[in-house]
C-alpha cells in the first residue's frame, strides 16, 4: 500500500514535462499551420465567391438587353505595354471595367440604392455590382472611407485598411465579356490575387495593392512566377471620360 501510494519522484516529473515538450514542440507547428491554411483557404473562398457574384450580376443585367449604361462603364485603360516613349492612349491597350472599396462606398453613401435606374456610365454598374455583394454576403463589410486602394501600391494592405477604416481591401477589374480579369481581396491578413485563372495568396505583413505598377508584381511579391504575357500589363490612373479625354480616377 506504501508504494502504490508513493507520489511522482522527481527525475519522474521531469521525465514526463520532458515529453510533454517534446509533443508540444512536435504538435504546436502543425496546428499553427493548418489554422494558417484553414484562413487562407477561407480568404480564398471569399475571392471566389466575390469573382463569382460580380460576373454574375453583370450578365444577368446586361447581357439580355443592350444598355448604354455598360458600355459606358468601360472606360478604364488596361495597359499592354510598359514603353514610356508614348502617351498612355498611345500605347498598347485594352478598355475594361472596374470596382473597387470606393465604388462600394459610393453605392452605399449615396441615393443610388432607390435610383439605380437613373444612374448612368461606371456608376450605374457599380450599383449592379454592390447591390449583388451586398446580397451575397450575411456578415457585415465595412466600407469605411471614400479611399481606392489602387493608391496603395507602394503602401501595404495594412496601412491600407487603417487609413480608410475599413475591414477589407478590393479591386475587380472586369472584361466587357463580364469576365474577371484581375481580382485582389486583402482581408483578415490575407491578400488573395486571381489572375490567369489562379488564386494566389500572399500571407506577407507587408504585401500591396498592385495599383498601376506591371502585373508582374503580383507574382514576385508572393515569390512565384507567372507567363510573361502578364508581366507588362497594369492598370493606368486614369479613366477615360465622356468627352474622350483621360483623366483622374484615383
Amino acid at each position: 500500500m506504501k508504494k502504490m501510494m508513493k507520489g511522482f519522484t522527481l527525475v519522474e516529473m521531469i521525465v514526463v514535462l520532458a515529453i510533454i515538450g517534446i509533443l508540444a514542440g512536435m504538435l504546436v507547428p502543425s496546428m499553427v499551420g493548418y489554422i494558417r491554411r484553414a484562413k487562407v483557404v477561407a480568404a480564398i473562398a471569399d475571392a471566389r465567391t466575390i469573382k463569382t457574384s460580380v460576373e454574375a450580376s453583370l450578365t444577368s443585367r446586361f447581357m439580355v438587353k443592350s444598355d448604354s449604361k455598360m458600355s459606358d462603364a468601360f472606360n478604364k485603360v488596361l495597359i499592354l505595354d510598359q514603353r514610356t516613349d508614348k502617351k498612355v492612349l498611345d500605347r498598347d491597350i485594352e478598355t475594361v471595367g472596374a470596382f473597387t472599396n470606393y465604388s462600394w462606398y459610393t453605392y452605399k453613401t449615396t441615393t443610388a440604392k432607390s435610383n439605380m435606374d437613373k444612374l448612368k456610365g461606371s456608376e450605374a454598374v457599380d450599383a449592379v455590382i454592390a447591390k449583388e455583394l451586398d446580397e451575397t454576403f450575411s456578415e457585415k463589410w465595412q466600407t469605411g472611407t471614400a479611399v481606392n486602394p489602387l493608391k496603395y501600391s507602394n503602401s501595404t494592405c495594412k496601412q491600407y485598411l487603417k487609413d480608410a477604416k475599413t475591414n477589407f481591401g478590393l479591386i475587380v477589374v472586369y472584361n466587357q465579356d463580364f469576365s474577371v480579369r484581375m481580382l485582389q481581396l486583402y482581408r483578415k491578413g490575407i491578400l488573395v490575387t486571381y489572375i490567369n485563372g489562379e488564386y494566389i495568396a500572399n500571407t506577407d505583413k507587408n504585401s500591396h495593392f498592385v495599383g498601376e505598377r506591371p502585373w508582374k508584381s503580383i507574382y514576385t511579391e508572393a515569390g512565384q512566377s507567372g507567363g510573361e504575357e502578364f508581366y507588362n500589363v497594369s492598370l493606368a490612373r486614369g479613366q477615360i471620360n465622356s468627352n474622350g479625354v483621360f483623366a483622374g480616377w484615383y
